[in-house]
């Protein structure tokens, strides 16, 4: 793909996210922040909406052009206050990190000539060819990767990728294009988090930019092309905004908030331990202030809008598939059918085990990544404890901060509600997202559901990092190095240089053994069966590719430790 393709690709997608969504909030009483993630989630949501009356009304690909159109004229209408909102210097700060982040991300994804880690496999193809079915109004009875049905899945991502496809190219490189934009417009939230998590200090934004480039559970979940990160968007964005609403009677930050958990589960499924959490935190605080008539008020509001955002997708799918098959045939309905209660209970307690302790600390059974090549081992190795394990998902940086935080200790800050809402959020959270694996997994299962936990996670540490003696952030700093090395450099060496020649194809048949492991020669094999180009085919020479990735950690590198520098 072209360095023209991918800019122009860059171009529209922010045009339309930005430009339909912007102009809506430019004006409100929200902060800068607050409102360029939400702006980035009402843009998102009405670029679903319109793919999907495209679908649903059999307009041509030419309709698509509306989202553009519409973009101009919504940016027209707010003009004087778009201009001057980019005119803030708080704002073009916040602007200037996103795009590096962005560049970061699409600077990896240019590597990437075939996918490989850990267990990860077909996903990729599976959720191209959910966007080509809208696009291409494929039959009903369509089965992807001869699995799954299209209510398997819920339809938000594939859609925005769909119209943004529509309006560049519908190969699938495109689709990896679309796939990563929107996974780095998480950014946005999580600085709302940050920020909130602060307390006022200045900073923090650079300090959490390195740690989201430097984490590998985010570079690679973000140049992996399925759902996981643009659900964590919308996830980070509703507990944003819920936080931020705790203290507020009543509060439009909590309804916004319950769309954006609406929009998230129709993203991916496994925003569904968040909806469970936030629903009961909801309803205990309105309990609490059940006195008030307009928590009433609010709670049915809430409900309303949730319900209106999810019935855009369910009502259709139960018009056309049926009750089984809209709830009961995606993973997790499928794979606990039939288990006794001893089963079900027997497999929860595994998962909660193996996601707790990494690997390297317990018996574990390698065959499903054994292979002839060390690099390709060690690279499967290190990927299953960074993203199926909960230790290992916060990298070695992280675990050195909240070592830290552990050892120092600081009293609760926020609201009564707050300080009780961050005592059993992460526990419930926690407990439903190891619950949702439906599988005895080998390694940990993190990155089913618990990725934007883990983000979370993340900003606080990014809060917290102004707390830290001198002495202990070079330690910190060394542990980001080694989290780049061997949780991003070697990933993705691996993804840019591990390749099949068609012959393999004849050696398979012959019977050789092949030198990866057996998800790697999967994934090259899928592509070159099917002929997929790829962002980093026929793109940038790795080594310029290199070279701009490096100005661009030196860069963020920079800000950090500027903005964190010790104190006279």
């Amino acid at each position: 793909m072209s360095l023209a393709a991918i800019l122009s690709g860059l171009l529209l997608f922010l045009g339309l996210v930005f430009g339909l969504g912007l102009p809506w909030v430019v004006t409100s009483r929200f902060e800068a922040a607050e409102k360029l993630a939400l702006g980035a989630g009402i843009g998102l949501a009405q670029i679903y909406g319109l793919a999907w009356i495209i679908y649903l009304t059999g307009l041509p690909h030419a309709a698509f052009l509306v989202l553009p159109a519409l973009a101009a004229i919504t940016i027209g209408t707010r003009l004087r206050a778009f201009i001057g909102f980019f005119f803030d210097p708080e704002v073009r700060g916040l602007c200037g990190r996103q795009l590096l982040f962005i560049a970061w991300c699409l600077g990896w994804l240019a590597l990437v000539r075939s996918y490989g880690g850990g267990e990860w496999a077909a996903d990729w193809q599976e959720h191209y060819e959910r966007a080509r079915f809208f696009l291409d109004r494929l039959p009903l009875d369509t089965v992807f990767l001869n699995v799954y049905s299209l209510p398997a899945r819920p339809p938000l991502a594939n859609l925005v990728a769909g119209a943004g496809m529509a309006l560049s190219g519908t190969d699938f490189a495109h689709f990896q294009l679309f796939s990563t934009l929107f996974g780095t417009l998480l950014f946005l939230p999580v600085v709302v988090l940050a920020r909130h998590f602060a307390r006022g200090r200045s900073g923090v934004d650079a300090v959490l930019l390195l740690m989201l480039m430097m984490s590998p559970l985010v570079v690679q979940n973000a140049t992996f092309a399925w759902t996981k990160l643009p659900t964590a968007f919308f996830v980070l964005l509703s507990v944003a905004f819920y936080v931020r609403g705790l203290s507020e009677a009543p509060s439009t930050r909590r309804t916004i908030a319950s769309g954006a958990l609406a929009a998230a589960l129709l993203t991916h499924y496994s925003a569904g331990p968040y909806v469970v959490t936030l629903a009961v935190a909801q309803l205990v605080l309105a309990w609490t202030r059940r006195r008030a008539r307009p928590i009433w008020r609010e709670l049915v509001f809430q409900a309303s809008v949730t319900a209106a955002l999810l019935a855009t997708w369910l009502a259709w799918s139960l018009t056309h598939y049926g009750i089984p098959t809209t709830f009961f045939s995606n993973a997790t309905a499928t794979g606990n059918a039939g288990l006794s209660l001893m089963e079900w209970l027997g497999r929860r307690a595994w998962n909660v085990y193996v996601t707790f302790v990494p690997h390297p600390l317990r018996p574990a059974e390698y065959s499903f990544i054994s292979q002839a090549s060390t690099p390709g081992f060690i690279r499967d190795y290190l990927f299953n404890i960074y993203q199926t394990t909960l230790p290992g998902a916060f990298g070695c940086a992280g675990l050195v901060l909240l070592a830290w935080c552990a050892i120092h200790r600081r009293p609760p800050v926020g609201c009564a509600a707050e300080r009780q809402f961050w005592r059993w959020f992460p526990a419930g959270v926690i407990t439903l997202g190891i619950a949702s694996a439906y599988w005895p997994d080998r390694w940990g299962v993190v990155h089913i559901c618990l990725l934007p936990m883990v983000i979370i996670g993340l900003a606080w540490l990014a809060a917290r990092l102004g707390d830290v003696p001198a002495r202990v952030r070079p330690i910190w700093a060394g542990a980001l190095i080694v989290d780049a090395a061997l949780g991003i450099a070697l990933q993705f060496y691996l993804q840019a240089t591990v390749i099949l020649a068609p012959t393999a194809l004849s050696d398979l048949t012959q019977g050789k053994l092949l030198e990866f492991s057996k998800v790697t020669t999967k994934n090259m094999l899928l592509k070159l069966a099917i002929g997929d180009k790829f962002v980093a085919d026929g793109g940038l020479a790795p080594g310029l590719i290199v070279a701009l990735l490096s100005m661009l950690m030196m860069l963020a590198a920079k800000q950090a430790f500027a903005a964190r520098s010790p104190r006279s």
